[in-house]
């Protein structure tokens, strides 16, 4: 049977090895391609995807499954070779269930989609893109049927993005925190304690830009000799082991954006980067899941990176580098001005509290459009309303509001949850941490980020895929994944901030 093991394992390597000369192409597309290699580009793409997805549903796989899971010495694995052959069969399960078909009719509709919301949101024109919109929902139901026809379509495509969620767990989750959100986030506009956030504008050279995010990566242990620093319309990580590659987006007269897009990225490429080792091309050599990579990035960014802890040591290093820029600001102004909060209509500018809100927001818009509860027609009118009522907020025109993501015209339905979920394992992280290292502040006012950054690599990164993600965060915090610690951490601080 080790023999069969062996095989299985050898199978899923040429995958892996297929999946990183995906991501590589992925990334020179974004950052080097020259404009007019985009039909020859598409032509590779289109062929690595056709051999990866040709090795993924090879019937020898289910094969050795099979007789491997019927063997008498199934029960002699290790729980880590048991765990590669559930991990193995969930990948074979996902790639042979939906008929080969229906995957290329339902990529041909996201290639559409993709392009027609591009056009809509451009020019403010929900009407348009609606049909297609209700195509892509369909068909994502009847995609999710394929997978489990037992199971209600969204908790398929919840479970899908975050293994282990539906419905059930996170209207649980969501329920507590909206209502602790609301009310923190009435406080903090309403304090008389408002932040200077014009002197983050000023206008900052690109150059002094890349300096700072050049000199704040080693502190975070992103290792730049298996890794890179690139410029890009949209910040995005991608690679693993020994190739990690980050991007980061430069705005002359917003610094903030670039510095935070590189600690953001800097946290998702050090999980890349961390996974173990001797699990390398394994199933368990793998990250958890999104929300656990979203956790990491979260926990660089705005755990340590707009902590005043890490700008007690960091400010005067920042003020060196940026010359006359920032002399005749003052620390707690600044670190206000970095933790602003201000409810706006675009998610992907949001702060750090107002920024769950928009995801609860488009979870409950996904959950009802599922079941029933509002049609496509519907949308925008129930979306505006949403905003007005979770955020305060007046949406102008439906470009700001329905149309402004990617994730439903990419039949990614499901999809958003993992964001707020990276949020919430993040701050269970930090109070397990808390009780490990009861000084990390002190340590990180010294400079000392190793010592939070060295607990992460031990007790999140390290373990890649060995647990599903509440079955990680139990193993490292001995608790389910639990709103509360979000809500106090974020009380904690912006009530510091605010004076509340």
């Amino acid at each position: 049977m080790k023999e069969k093991y062996e095989q299985l394992l050898s199978i899923f390597r040429e995958i892996q090895v297929i999946e990183q000369i995906s991501m590589l192409l992925g990334w020179d597309n974004q950052v080097v391609m020259p404009p007019k290699g985009v039909e020859q580009r598409g032509n590779q793409m289109a062929f690595i995807s056709k051999l990866q997805h040709e090795k993924a549903i090879n019937p020898k796989i289910g094969e050795l499954l099979k007789e491997i899971k019927e063997s008498p010495e199934y029960k002699n694995l290790s729980y880590e070779e048991k765990r590669n052959i559930y991990l193995m069969q969930r990948e074979y399960d996902r790639v042979t269930k939906i008929p080969p078909e229906f995957i290329a009719e339902f990529t041909k509709q996201q290639v559409l989609t993709h392009e027609i919301w591009k056009k809509a949101r451009q020019e403010n024109n929900y009407e348009e893109y609606k049909p297609y919109l209700k195509k892509i929902l369909d068909m994502g139901k009847q995609f999710a049927n394929y997978l489990n026809p037992d199971l209600h379509p969204y908790d398929v495509m919840l479970d899908y993005f975050e293994p282990g969620m539906n419905r059930e767990k996170y209207n649980k989750i969501f329920t507590p925190l909206k209502e602790a959100l609301v009310s923190l986030i009435k406080k903090c506009l309403e304090s008389p304690k408002q932040p200077r956030v014009e002197i983050l504008n000023r206008k900052c050279p690109i150059e002094i830009q890349k300096k700072l995010s050049l000199d704040v990566i080693p502190l975070i242990n992103y290792d730049l000799e298996r890794g890179r620093l690139d410029e890009a319309a949209h910040p995005f990580t991608t690679g693993n082991y020994d190739d990690v590659r980050i991007t980061t987006r430069y705005l002359e007269n917003y610094f903030p954006s670039s510095f935070f897009a590189t600690m953001h990225e800097s946290g998702h490429a050090c999980y890349d980067q961390n996974l173990k080792k001797e699990w390398r091309y394994q199933p368990i050599g793998n990250y958890c899941s999104m929300g656990i990579h979203e956790a990491n990035s979260r926990f660089y960014e705005n755990i340590i990176g707009r902590s005043i802890d890490f700008w007690k040591f960091y400010f005067n290093r920042f003020k060196e580098i940026t010359g006359t820029l920032f002399e005749d600001v003052e620390l707690d102004d600044f670190v206000h001005a970095i933790n602003n909060v201000q409810p706006s209509a675009i998610r992907v500018e949001a702060d750090e509290l107002t920024y769950n809100l928009h995801i609860i927001l488009r979870y409950e818009l996904e959950r009802d459009l599922m079941e029933g509860k509002v049609t496509v027609d519907e949308l925008p009118e129930v979306w505006n309303q949403k905003m007005k009522e979770l955020l305060d907020y007046e949406v102008k025109n439906d470009a700001e509001g329905v149309l402004q993501d990617i994730h439903w015209s990419s039949g990614m339905v499901g999809y958003f949850p993992t964001y707020s979920m990276g949020n919430i394992y993040g701050a269970q992280f930090l109070h397990k941490l808390s009780n490990d290292i009861p000084n990390w502040r002190e340590e990180v006012e010294k400079g000392n980020i190793k010592i939070m950054t060295d607990w992460m690599k031990k007790n999140v990164q390290e373990k890649g895929n060995l647990y599903d993600p509440a079955e990680l965060v139990k193993a490292v915090t001995s608790e389910e994944p639990n709103p509360q610690y979000l809500i106090d951490y974020l009380t904690e601080k912006y009530s510091k901030l605010f004076n509340l």
